[in-house]
């Protein structure tokens, strides 16, 4: 079973049986930063929390006890500062609902894009919590996601201390050490290395904020069984779908975008979605020459930046770099 339906997820969600769901992994839209469609409304910093907060709420009825949410979000910057509404979700999520916070993950976006302002270091990084309904049940396979060590410390002996203590009684340094063989394997750290989505940029549709196919594969592998039901109440263009499909897990996927949802259920189905091109004019309107992707424009043209030709295809901005361009059928 895997489908898309289209509508208000906050609406949806209510039609979802009590304890129906084994993990629920979603990436909001964020506040006031992109365009999501004519019809989504995005909220400002100081409203978000009152309007998303209800939908926690849902979804704490829908998960199973064993199960998990899974959230990427980030934050942004207003007037210069840094805005607080992030931490003022998750503060007030444990104050209001009965979701509980398990744990805080780092996406370190690889590829992730330079922000303009010289007075800020390059931000390469989101939130992920994890929240569950009740710790004790948790589903998590840690043996799923164990890694190699660091190459210095493959087949090595390391020294660790034979308590928990690094003093002793006298409060004088503890040095009683032991040796013992590093592990084949290891706890991966709370830091996720993945991609940004370059190839969910490059499809027909331009969502504008996709997120890696590996983030969503990753918390599936190891909180879910074959089987298990996997919501996304921001579905966007399918993204969580796909490893649900590979892994033999069983998607819902809630998108209030008419044109996500019907390329999102083509694009789990398996079917042809490659019926655009991005075409680009010159600024008088004469065609120059098509392109598949905007990341073959870009590595051509020695372009550096996918929001500018995004804008033009998503704001209808009239030029970008000199030229115009245009999402058009083939």
């Amino acid at each position: 079973m895997n489908k898309i339906l289209e509508g208000d997820c906050f609406e949806l969600i209510k039609d979802q049986a009590d304890n129906s769901v084994d993990l629920i992994i979603t990436s909001p839209p964020y506040a006031d930063i992109v365009n999501y469609g004519k019809d989504i409304s995005i909220k400002k910093p100081d409203e978000y929390v009152d309007w998303i907060l209800p939908l926690f709420s849902e979804i704490y009825r829908v998960l199973k006890p064993s199960g998990s949410f899974i959230l990427n979000i980030n934050d942004n910057c207003k007037n210069g500062l840094r805005n607080t509404f992030i931490y003022d979700l998750i503060s007030r999520n444990n104050k209001e609902t009965k979701l509980k916070l398990y744990d805080t993950y780092i996406w370190h976006k690889m590829n992730g894009i330079p922000n303009g302002s010289k007075k800020r270091f390059r931000n390469n990084t989101e939130f992920i919590f994890h929240f569950v309904k009740d710790q004790k049940q948790l589903k998590f396979y840690m043996d799923r996601v164990l890694e190699e060590p660091a190459e210095s410390y493959r087949n090595k002996k390391i020294k660790i201390r034979k308590t928990n203590k690094q003093v002793d009684s006298t409060g004088s340094s503890c040095d009683e050490f032991v040796e013992r063989e590093v592990p084949l394997l290891v706890r991966p750290d709370n830091v996720f290395r993945f991609a940004t989505a370059g190839a969910s940029r490059d499809n027909t549709i331009r969502h504008p904020a996709p997120f890696n196919k590996e983030l969503p594969e990753y918390f599936i592998k190891f909180l879910t069984d074959e089987g298990d039901v996997v919501l996304d109440v921001f579905s966007g263009i399918g993204t969580t779908g796909l490893p649900c499909k590979d892994l033999n897990r069983q998607y819902i996927g809630y998108e209030l975008n008419a044109k996500y949802a019907e390329f999102s259920r083509k694009r789990i189905n398996g079917e042809d979605t490659e019926q655009y091109v991005i075409n680009q004019y010159d600024l008088e309107d004469n065609f120059i020459r098509s392109w598949n992707t905007i990341t073959e424009i870009e590595n051509t043209l020695g372009f550096d930046s996918h929001n500018h030709i995004e804008d033009c295809i998503r704001k209808g901005n009239k030029t970008s770099y000199g030229y115009k361009w245009k999402l058009e059928k083939k």
